[in-house]
């Protein structure tokens, strides 16, 4: 009885902490980072990026630290993908915005031809076939360190790359695909370069034809790298200075991240800006940007779950509130290939134990404020959703410490003299820990979680008080966004995850970036970057079904189980964020599905 009433009195010490968090209050006091009214531009208008967040990547080709939406949107509006994910508040391309015409299909889907419109460089030069070669030579010939690439899909499924005419290339693939698949995750990756600027080997060598050749597209690739990789320069290198979209760099602060748009004139596609310019804001606080609203620094803002109770201070004072629903799913990696905690986290009644101690409902109402979904697989469940099976809209680990302790306790695991279980039963049998958990190992795990929130590390705190309260031992680690990116981010491509659970503030993945039909193979196929480390056979065959076999009864084998063999620890996920913009800028609604916020269409 004793132990029943700790176990409740803890939960309820969780829940009052969530309930406080969501309480509190923003301080007054701190100004915006390198931000005021006065140092906006005529015509220009301002947006702020979340705490922690900075534009850092001006080549459009992601590595892995710099794969990040906020990245690629800046990026996408100066350099054009092939296709647009996205239209309005619909997960689907944007044709009528794309520089390529619908692909057709032939050959028993194993061709694929697609015509471009005629677009331009901004030098004047037309966007063409050969700049699409461009990109699929650098990108071939560089794969690997490429953040987009997942072995197996592009470019290895393509067979050849055959350019037509100016206008018209055809791919010949290996295989038949899923045309739906194969345009909305695989051709949304292409971006065409300006080949007549970029392929060279320095600033003042010739353009040539260098990407022609393995050698001559790794140099290539090796020289735009560097380029990129020296953020003193954006706004002076000459290379970033020839655009094919609505925006070209005006100027770039490395210290704060301040990023200036100006509109580029001699834009050829449709939906031309009506602003002469844009701003990016970055924040090292949640506090520094919600006082740059207060001081009228922004146009375009967001309210921080833990002070959306400001809303109405902000309506009466000229703002309009609205939450943004995005087409995202969040979670927490685990570390699968960890030495130390890898053996734990591959155990699937470990992983289902740990999902019990996730209260989504709660963390939804309490922290959230409703501002988000629940999350129970790794399609996003947004309401209307047509890829969403009927059996991911159900909780298949609801909330329940009992439950989680009946599963640990069914494997071999007791209570040990510090309190937390420890492994009594090793070996691999049904009732036991599980393959190399040796005997008397504690049942512990280091939990990585981003700073700077209070929503979040109430929904972390909850979750460790859940998990002590069921004999688990989970280690916090709180760090910066940045020392996260730099830890987990890389891995586990270049070695071990040294974490056994990383969750970021801001990872709402986006599957309008990577994949428009969240067939997930960049998520958790084999060599993904984003799920830990995560590999199995069966997952990766109902993915490759998705790639080839038509209709969505592929997509739902897939995504059913991937939920219920819980690749990842599934949170509720946020709204994109509670907007709060100036009722003097006028076309940023309907806010767009993948989070992008489309700035050519805004106007005062």
């Amino acid at each position: 009885m004793a132990r029943r009433q700790w176990v409740r009195l803890g939960m309820m010490a969780g829940s009052m902490a969530l309930v406080a968090a969501a309480c509190g209050s923003t301080s007054t006091g701190a100004a915006a980072s390198g931000s005021s009214a006065s140092q906006i531009p005529a015509n220009y208008a301002s947006y702020a990026l979340h705490t922690g967040d900075t534009f850092s990547w001006v080549f459009p080709i992601p590595n892995e630290a710099n794969y990040e939406p906020w990245d690629q949107n800046a990026e996408y509006g100066m350099y054009r993908p092939l296709y647009v994910a996205g239209n309005g508040s619909s997960p689907v391309i944007d044709y009528a915005n794309s520089i390529g015409q619908k692909p057709v299909y032939s050959n028993g889907n194993k061709t694929v031809t697609v015509t471009l419109n005629p677009w331009k460089w901004s030098d004047g030069a037309p966007v063409t076939a050969r700049d699409v070669q461009f990109f699929y030579n650098l990108y071939v010939a560089n794969k690997s360190q490429i953040a987009t690439y997942v072995p197996g899909n592009f470019p290895d499924n393509v067979a050849s790359f055959k350019v037509d005419s100016p206008t018209q290339f055809t791919l010949n693939l290996k295989a038949a695909v899923n045309p739906l698949w194969f345009t909305d995750n695989e051709l949304t990756d292409v971006v065409p370069l300006p080949q007549q600027s970029w392929d060279r080997l320095s600033l003042t060598g010739k353009v040539g034809n260098f990407d022609l050749t393995t050698a001559g597209a790794k140099a290539v690739f090796k020289f735009l790298y560097a380029q990129a990789s020296k953020l003193s320069t954006y706004a002076t290198n000459p290379l970033w200075k020839v655009v094919d979209g609505p925006w070209r760099l005006q100027s770039y602060d490395p210290t704060t991240a301040r990023t200036v748009f100006q509109r580029n004139n001699a834009f050829s596609g449709p939906d031309k800006p009506k602003l002469s310019g844009y701003v990016l804001e970055s924040f090292s606080s949640q506090t520094a940007e919600v006082d740059a609203l207060r001081n009228g620094s922004l146009d375009y803002g967001y309210l921080p779950m833990s002070d959306v109770k400001l809303a109405s201070t902000f309506k009466s004072g000229g703002y309009t509130i609205a939450p943004w629903a995005t087409d995202y799913v969040q979670w927490a990696e685990l570390g699968y290939t960890s030495k130390t905690w890898g053996p734990l986290v591959k155990q699937l009644y470990v992983r289902q134990a740990l999902q019990h101690l996730i209260n989504e409902p709660l963390y939804l109402s309490a922290t959230l404020h409703g501002d988000g979904q629940l999350t129970y697989g790794p399609v996003p469940n947004l309401p209307g959703s047509p890829y969403v099976s009927a059996q991911e809209k159900t909780d298949p680990d609801p909330y329940s410490v009992s439950a989680a302790k009946a599963l640990l306790a069914g494997h071999g695991w007791t209570t040990g003299p510090h309190g937390f279980l420890v492994c009594a039963s090793p070996g691999t049998g049904a009732t036991q820990c599980g393959a190399n958990i040796t005997k008397g190992e504690p049942l512990s795990l280091k939990f990585m979680y981003q700073t700077g929130s209070p929503t979040l590390q109430a929904q972390v705190e909850a979750f460790a008080t859940a998990a002590k309260s069921a004999g688990i031992d989970m280690v916090l680690d709180p760090q910066s966004q940045s020392t996260m990116f730099s830890i987990g981010g890389v891995c586990p491509s270049s070695g071990p995850c040294n974490w056994g659970i990383i969750l970021y503030r801001t990872f709402l993945w986006n599957y309008g970036q990577g994949d428009v039909l969240p067939t997930g193979g960049q998520m958790f196929g084999t060599g993904n970057y984003w799920g830990g480390g995560y590999s199995s056979p069966t997952a990766q065959a109902l993915i490759n079904a998705t790639h080839t076999q038509p209709g969505l009864q592929p997509l739902y084998n897939y995504e059913n189980y991937i939920s219920t063999h819980v690749a990842a620890l599934w949170f509720p996920t946020w709204d994109w964020q509670v907007s709060v913009v100036s009722d003097h800028l006028h076309g940023w609604n309907p806010q767009q599905v993948f989070g992008n916020p489309v700035p050519s269409r805004w106007y005062f």
